[in-house]
Formats: C-alpha cells, structure tokens, sequence
C-alpha cells in the first residue's frame, strides 16, 4: 500500500492509501505550477499537486477592470513617448 496526500476545493489534505500500486504516472497540466498524478492497481487514484501551491493562477477578487486599465495606460504612454520621440528628432534634423 502507498499513502498519497490529495486535497478538495477548501485545501483540506486527506491521506489516502491505494492498494497494490502497479504503476504511478505523472503529466504536467495545463498550468505551469501543477501535476498531475495517476496511481493503479488494484485501486485507481487520480490527484493534482502544487508544489510550490499554485501560484499562477488568479484569485477570485482578482480585480481585472484596474489590470485593463493599467496595461491602456501604459500603452497610451508608450505612444504618446514615441510621438514625442518622432517630433524631437525632427525638430533636432532641422536645427542642425
């Protein structure tokens, strides 16, 4: 028997044993902080584990109205800096 940690939605870990354990296989899942992690034998156990708890992944109060605004702000700064760049450069060829 092998005893494997899983938890559910409220990270409440739970220590389960699987039976006869024939083969223990892993695969990375779509986010890039967790595995997957399947166990078989003469009980199936599939679980996910974080190792480094999943840190990429976005809290429900994540507040995306102010992560929009910020990244347009930005990029109105970018351009407004280019166009003032453009307009310096040229007054710069003119003078010289």
């Amino acid at each position: 028997m092998r005893n494997f940690s899983s938890y559910n939605r409220g990270n409440q870990f739970a220590n389960l044993k699987v039976a006869n354990v024939q083969k223990i296989i892993t695969s990375p899942a779509l986010l890039g902080s967790t595995l997957l992690v399947f166990a078989y034998g003469l009980d199936m156990f599939l679980t996910r584990v974080a190792p480094s708890n999943t840190f990429d992944v976005l809290s429900e109060n994540f507040n995306k109205v102010q992560l929009v605004l910020t990244v347009t702000g930005l990029l109105a700064a970018i351009l407004i800096t280019r166009l003032m760049v453009k307009r310096k450069n040229l007054k710069e060829k003119w003078y010289n």
